[in-house]
């Protein structure tokens, strides 16, 4: 009796002890990391997926500001397991080569994602925003001469001779898929006189705010587009590398949690054209609603944490 006593005992004591263990040490959750760039509009992606991702049941560490080479080392490192990167980025700086015009967003989101599987990558679902080099005007000029698209605006320029004044940042009037590559590929010329080349860029923006031009250099998604409701001329023969935000996860992480694929594509799916092929038309209300968040921080002075819980309240991604 006695032995079957303290054999109760034992055994009790031992459940005792499991159970504290288990208090003590609970079993690790589903934990990732996930990575942005050091502007605007990667703060608010970086926080968008954050933030998400937590509201679906991970433990997520966020590591933010880095730079493109920076983000891009952490994945292929380990220790960053998820980031948002630009299409264009990633075919001409992490894969190597040289981009050719008349790739058009769709062409080159795939080859990112082909090539970059074989390198332990998995591309989700693409945001169709192309935050690259833009030309822009405020819409009294563009009503006055009728124009929507670069080609529209290149007859202009062949009409008028070239004598519209444009201003451009110098790095852009320099390299060789810049101004040059850009008049070739739509064919007029910009002369001389009219002219204003820039440094920095963002003087670009500037003369065009105080009608010191008529077209300036913007890029795609900057936050006085949606200030001061500039019209974004449309590059509608694929001129400009595509520059589209786009979720990739490393392998591993994806191959252990594959509902992070579902959850990001959510995600996507709020953006105009979001899970299906890009066309001029999404990617241009895509620019739209990126012009808009970032005006949120670059002109509302919000912080780019509460930007990104608006977004998904307001979209039905999370609860408020």
């Amino acid at each position: 009796m006695r032995k079957r006593a303290i054999l109760i005992s034992t055994v009790v004591l031992a459940l005792i002890l499991i159970m504290m263990g288990a208090a003590c040490c609970p079993p690790p959750g589903k934990e990732v990391t996930v990575g942005n760039k050091n502007f605007t509009e990667q703060h608010i992606i970086g926080e968008l997926i954050k933030q998400l991702l937590e509201d679906r049941g991970f433990t997520v560490k966020l590591e933010s500001g880095l730079s493109t080479g920076e983000l891009r080392d952490g994945m292929e490192a380990g220790d960053i397991d998820i980031c948002a990167e630009y299409t264009g980025t990633a075919w001409m700086v992490h894969l190597g080569h040289e981009y050719e015009p008349g790739t058009d967003n769709n062409e080159l989101y795939l080859l990112v994602k082909e090539e970059d599987v074989d390198k332990g990558f998995i591309w989700l679902n693409p945001i169709w925003n192309s935050n690259t080099y833009a030309l822009a005007s405020w819409r009294d000029f563009v009503e006055d001469h009728g124009l929507e698209t670069l080609s529209n605006l290149a007859s202009l320029y062949r009409e008028k001779e070239g004598e519209i004044i444009t201003s451009i940042g110098k790095e852009f009037s320099e390299r060789p898929d810049g101004l040059p590559a850009l008049e070739m590929h739509y064919n007029f010329t910009i002369a001389d006189p009219y002219l204003k080349v820039t440094t920095p860029p963002v003087y670009s923006l500037q003369d065009l705010e105080d009608y010191k031009c008529d077209v300036a250099m913007v890029f795609g998604t900057d936050a006085a587009i949606a200030e001061h409701d500039w019209h974004l001329y449309i590059d509608d023969e694929a001129f400009s590398p595509p520059y589209d935000l786009t979720p990739y996860v490393r392998s591993e992480v994806l191959d252990e949690y594959p509902e992070i694929a579902d959850i990001l594509n959510e995600l996507v799916a709020t953006f105009p054209g979001g899970g299906q092929p890009a066309t001029l038309e999404t990617v241009a209300e895509c620019q739209e609603d990126w012009q808009e968040l970032n005006a949120k921080i670059d002109i509302d002075n919000m912080e780019a944490d509460a930007v990104a819980h608006e977004y998904l309240v307001t979209n039905g991604l999370i609860e408020e």
